[in-house]
């Protein structure tokens, strides 16, 4: 799946894309005329300062958060003309989501904790049950199988996070501070697991990071700051492109 960036048809596509917030009358702009293509097969770096939007941006690119203005077209459907529940079973289908908080449920092991959201998908619980055994051995995690959350060390949990949501082979992760809370050796870990989802299993990773560590994993590293692309980096070999900021 190591393939040139730009000779692949882009499996998200966003053209000026705005979106703003209201609170009484002051209007907060946070995204302001955002375009870009996403490739699957790499691993895609969203960076900048805090307040910068980039998590509003990988609301908005993933179906969570709806545009002010602009379009997305995701696996060449153009995602906002869907109604919600259509915007719901979309996600469900083809997207998977990694977060700094781990979001695992206390009481359930690493094995149900990787079912679940397969049995939601409708795969039948005995495929299900095997998908996340493999999944989980994939990950490292083949002898936790039974271990629930609070036993878990960080990167242990975040593992079985990043098992969750490869478990269904989805086509879109979207990962927002992975590592922000592992130290060096476990953020190397979670890092290399989502390039490997994107390198062996061809699907489109993009990671929103303030975590400097994980520049050299990427393949392209997109920088925003107040709304706009700044810099857009594509592979180790590929010249940059500078953006002109809006005024």
């Amino acid at each position: 799946m190591n393939t040139d960036i730009t000779d692949q048809t882009p499996s998200i596509l966003c053209s000026d894309v705005h979106k703003s917030f209201q609170s009484g009358e002051a209007v907060h702009h946070v995204l302001k005329g955002i375009s870009l293509e996403i490739k699957a097969g790499h691993l895609t770096l969203v960076v900048g300062p805090s307040g910068s939007g980039k998590s509003t941006l990988l609301s908005v690119l993933s179906g969570l958060l709806a545009p002010s203005e602009g379009t997305v077209t995701t696996l060449g459907i153009d995602l906002w003309s869907l109604p919600a529940n259509k915007i719901d079973a979309f996600r469900l289908q083809n997207c998977s989501f990694v977060f700094q908080g781990f979001n695992l449920f206390s009481s359930l092991t690493a094995m149900q904790q990787v079912i679940l959201p397969l049995q939601y998908a409708g795969i039948p619980e005995k495929n299900a049950i095997t998908q996340a055994r493999e999944t989980l051995q994939r990950v490292g995690l083949g002898h936790r199988l039974n271990t629930r959350p609070l036993t878990l060390s960080g990167g242990e949990k975040q593992r079985v996070a990043i098992a969750r949501a490869m478990a269904k082979d989805p086509k879109l992760i979207f990962a927002d501070e992975p590592t922000s809370a592992l130290d060096s050796e476990n953020g190397q870990i979670v890092i290399g697991l989502l390039h490997r989802a994107a390198r062996e299993f061809g699907a489109t990773v993009l990671c929103v990071t303030h975590d400097p560590r994980l520049l050299k994993h990427a393949d392209r590293v997109i920088e925003i700051e107040d709304g706009v692309i700044t810099n857009d980096t594509c592979g180790a070999n590929t010249k940059t492109v500078k953006k002109e900021r809006s005024v």
